[in-house]
């Protein structure tokens, strides 16, 4: 019997890295495979700079896979969608400016540091158009794909990865790949476990509300640009859906 496909839609290698060999060891029923974006799918404006459809965009996202790797849509088991927070959450006033960064754009515990007026505008807009976007992938637990229904299911890192595993949030990305392997190869313990640690909600909460409320705390206040993630919850979604 042929194994299931499970996508693991992912912004950057590094996910990839983190992940791939625990994920491969522990569910080996299903054949794992990651879609690298190298850009961030909740943030990306349309050729004509219009604010696209999201649920479309992610559809195409999977439909190209399956079109470049010869699946078909009955092969998928699930869909696993991970994105980083960035703190597209927070209030517009925590969007300030300080024309002292080395960086264009700097995170901190409860603010996104800009250069500019205009910087700061156009950080709003995104991380308006991002929390729209989250809102409504949160919503969806399947897509149809040519016309068969497949679970879905979005998480998050925040501020982002690196900020998660290593408590850098403003990591450079020419380190990113790297330090990734170092993080994995002086792991102790399983990425799973070092996860947990990070996770918001109670863990003896059923998985559905644990998601829900994994959400919920990201939305308020500052928490988008705290350390944590949901992604633990990701192995319960496996057990669920693929085991």
């Amino acid at each position: 019997m042929t194994k299931k496909v499970l996508l693991i839609i992912v912004e950057g290698q590094t996910e990839q890295i983190i992940l791939e060999d625990y994920l491969d060891a522990y569910f080996a029923n299903a054949t794992i495979r990651f879609d690298v974006q190298r850009e961030d799918v909740l943030t990306k404006w349309d050729a004509n700079k219009r604010i696209p459809n999201i649920k479309n965009s992610v559809i195409r996202v999977i439909q190209r896979y399956l079109e470049k790797y010869k699946f078909l849509a009955n092969d998928l088991t699930a869909v696993v969608h991970i994105t980083d927070a960035d703190g597209c959450f927070i209030a517009p006033e925590c969007v300030k400016v300080d024309e002292n960064i080395e960086q264009k754009l700097f995170y901190t515990e409860d603010a996104i540091l800009v250069k500019s007026d205009k910087r700061k505008e156009q950080i709003e807009q995104r991380n308006e158009m991002k929390a729209r976007n989250a809102r409504i992938l949160i919503a969806n637990d399947h897509f149809s794909i040519n016309r068969l229904k497949v679970p879905y299911q979005l998480f998050y890192f925040s501020t982002n990865l690196e900020h998660v595993l290593w408590d850098e949030r403003n990591e450079i990305p020419t380190e990113k790949i790297q330090k990734a392997d170092e993080f994995i190869e002086n792991l102790s313990g399983t990425i799973e476990e070092f996860l947990k640690a990070y996770l918001p909600v109670s863990a003896e909460l059923p998985y559905r509300e644990k998601m829900k409320k994994s959400w919920s705390f990201l939305m308020e206040g500052s928490h988008s640009l705290q350390r944590g993630t949901n992604v633990p919850l990701l192995f319960e979604m496996i057990k669920t859906d693929v085991q």
